[in-house]
């Protein structure tokens, strides 16, 4: 079954790349959150895009005004949806660019290693995680959480636990085959200087973004927040992983 799994994943990443070498589900993340944005900004009004977000982005004070009677807007389905939805809304042309850009490099690797299904119901979870864990780490009930950020630090720390052979160069790629190689273990991937170096480039980059982006009110809690990404990425992609353990020869 492994073996039919493998060909299926290897048939859909073969035949449904042929736009930017993107598999379709990273595509459909792209255009999909674009459309969005676009949609909001130029299509809707000051107050008709100010409701659209409080209808769509996770905000804990949400849960707080359905629990007391008082109307917000998306009512309790809201309630549902928003720990998923809020990826698709980026705050600003640039965070949106620079997130789409994380997303091909290291989520196009991922999306190729576990099928569509398997990378839906991983950034899902991650979604779901990352919003609990804002709701931890915000300041007081009317934080605001939008866009991918955690679901794409989520994606790097699963990709690094097979795109280490590829080292900085397959991120340029968007991983290349390194798709195709066995996964380090958590323990392994301490003693390996590839892995090492992957995460302080990840982290330099972070800490480089959190710097520019300082006097636009982002503080440590952003820097937390991603790097609690990178850990549930690491810890959940042995749960989604369909491909050989370490151990194994990686598939040619």
């Amino acid at each position: 079954m492994a073996g039919v799994e493998e060909a299926a994943m290897q048939s859909d990443n073969d035949n449904h790349e042929p736009m930017f070498n993107l598999p379709r589900v990273i595509l459909a993340f792209i255009l999909l959150s674009v459309g969005i944005y676009i949609g909001r900004t130029w299509y809707l009004g000051g107050d008709g895009a100010a409701t659209f977000l409080l209808t769509f982005c996770f905000v804990p004070i949400r849960y707080q005004y359905l629990a007391s009677g008082m109307g917000f807007p998306g009512g309790w389905p809201a309630g549902v949806w928003s720990p998923l939805t809020y990826v698709f809304l980026s705050p600003s042309p640039s965070s949106l660019v620079f997130d789409l850009l994380w997303l091909m490099a290291f989520g196009t690797a991922v999306a190729r290693r576990f099928g569509a299904l398997r990378f839906i119901l991983f950034s899902a979870v991650a979604a779901i995680i990352g919003a609990g864990a804002f709701w931890l780490l915000a300041k007081d009930a009317q934080s605001v959480l939008l866009g991918p950020n955690f679901v794409i630090a989520a994606l790097l720390g699963a990709a690094i636990r097979f795109i280490y052979a590829a080292g900085l160069g397959g991120i340029m790629n968007m991983g290349g085959d390194a798709w195709r190689q066995p996964a380090l273990g958590i323990v392994e991937m301490w003693s390996d200087v590839r892995v090492l170096q992957l995460f302080g480039f990840i982290f330099a980059a972070n800490t480089l973004f959190a710097i520019l982006y300082a006097s636009s009110g982002l503080d440590g809690r952003v820097l937390v927040h991603n790097v609690l990404g990178y850990v549930v990425g690491i810890l959940l992609f042995s749960l989604f992983d369909p491909r050989s353990s370490a151990g194994d020869a990686p598939a040619r």
